[in-house]
């Protein structure tokens, strides 16, 4: 076989052949649609609804009529039956490998989608759950819509109902004026995709289960819950989350499961809990394994401390730090007892249209179009308000916008809306370092 493995499948070949990081534009079949057929790594997406709303299928194994038409229907279902083993091969693709089924009961609660935080695109916004009581391993099972973003791949869709785990979520820590952390545990605040692991299987911070290898599962204890993140290294995210999105892909092989709490023993303090964790997966513990790391733990000293272990981190490619506050409990929803720190960056763009607004904002402006100054356009629609949704910044003027850092092609991740520049009449692109650029524009 070629070393492109999907260059040629079982003697089949594609109709057409893209490259890694290749996309090509395809009309609707039914109506005035445009949609894209991107390569990612060793799969292929497409930014129609019916590829999106595949949630419980792997996206290594996902198809559409499109993909079908540009590939032809015999790679396809070559590619699909490798992909996907014992999955979906049919025509349609209507049939779907069985989702696992939750470890516990649940209770039903309605989420919007404006709880989605896309600042860290592995947290939820505005949950409100109630602490974890000890051996307890609590979800919330909600109904919840798929979501678009600029590129098509969503980080985690689902468009039916999902288990969401009762995560500890962070608050953001300023520098200035923020509280003292001295005596604060400080970690690397890694720039992976949150898991939730209930004893059973891995799952999203959004419900949606992981498909990791079954010997990696089995390496596991069977009697807690973990949160941690599945990691495949500094200035990797775009890969690492195209990754976990698979099943049966070798690339499993080069994602860590870093662990920074057990929920199930969140009545213990947090030193407690990290103790445990050692006892477990700790060089000597009784799950020690190669794929399996505690997230290490630094005191703080004071601010200065915290100011140069970022620079640090960042300098080394990290994406930034985690604070926690000695001796706190498990909350299963956003708490001031875990902070968040990183660097931001701002920057002027041109705007040079709309897109509309959906659910509550339709009817207004649902994101900015804009252009930088290296030419590269993307949208903005995190940080307008309900005024400026009514009456955004006209086109041709430069408004500010602030995100974390570049993808590899240059376009901002997260980008959101500061404001309306009053002094410029051209745009300014942000001098952002090599380090600071993320994997492909892929998610």
């Amino acid at each position: 076989m070629p070393t492109d493995e999907l260059a040629e499948i079982n003697g089949i070949k594609p109709k057409k052949l893209l490259g890694d990081g290749y996309e090509v534009e395809v009309q609707s079949q039914t109506s005035k649609s445009v949609y894209k057929i991107k390569r990612t790594l060793d799969h292929y997406y497409c930014t129609c609804p019916s590829w999106r709303n595949q949630a419980r299928v792997p996206v290594d194994a996902r198809s559409c009529k499109h993909i079908r038409t540009l590939m032809g229907d015999a790679y396809e279902e070559a590619r699909l039956a490798m992909k996907n083993t014992g999955g979906n091969t049919s025509k349609d693709n209507k049939k779907v490998p069985e989702e696992p089924k939750p470890a516990l009961k649940t209770n039903k609660r309605k989420r919007n989608n404006d709880d989605e935080d896309m600042d860290e695109a592995e947290e939820t916004k505005n949950g409100r759950r109630k602490p974890l009581a000890k051996g307890k391993k609590p979800t919330s099972k909600v109904s919840r819509k798929t979501r678009n973003n600029n590129e098509g791949e969503d980080n985690d869709n689902d468009t039916g109902t999902s288990v969401v785990p009762p995560l500890l979520l962070a608050n953001p820590w300023k520098i200035d004026g923020g509280l003292d952390v001295t005596g604060w545990w400080m970690s690397e605040k890694l720039d992976g995709v949150r898991v939730f692991y209930d004893g059973m299987q891995m799952l999203s911070r959004l419900g949606n289960p992981f498909t990791p290898p079954k010997e990696l599962l089995a390496k596991l204890p069977k009697d807690l819950t973990l949160d941690g993140e599945l990691f495949g290294g500094r200035q990797n995210f775009s890969e690492t989350v195209s990754i976990v999105k698979t099943r049966n892909s070798e690339r499993w092989e080069s994602i860590t499961f870093e662990i920074f709490d057990v929920p199930s023993k969140g009545d213990l303090p947090f030193e407690d809990r990290m103790d445990f964790l050692e006892t477990l997966f700790g060089p000597s513990g009784s799950h020690a394994d190669s794929a399996f790391h505690v997230v290490e733990q630094t005191q703080v000293e004071d601010k200065d401390h915290v100011i140069k272990t970022l620079k640090n981190i960042e300098s080394k490619g990290g994406e930034g730090l985690m604070l926690r506050r000695p001796r706190s409990i498990y909350e299963g929803k956003r708490s001031s007892s875990l902070l968040k720190l990183k660097s931001f960056y701002d920057a002027e763009a041109r705007v040079t249209g709309y897109e509309p607004g959906k659910g509550r904002n339709k009817g207004t402006t649902g994101a900015i179009k804009c252009v930088m100054a290296s030419g590269k356009t993307f949208n903005v629609g995190s940080g307008l308000s309900d005024r400026q949704r009514r009456n955004p910044p006209k086109v041709g003027s430069i408004i500010v916008y602030r995100f974390q850092e570049l993808t590899r092609d240059g376009v901002p991740r997260f980008p959101t809306f500061i404001g309306e520049s009053a002094d410029k009449t051209e745009p300014k692109d942000a001098d952002v370092p090599e380090h600071r650029k993320a994997g492909p524009d892929d998610v």
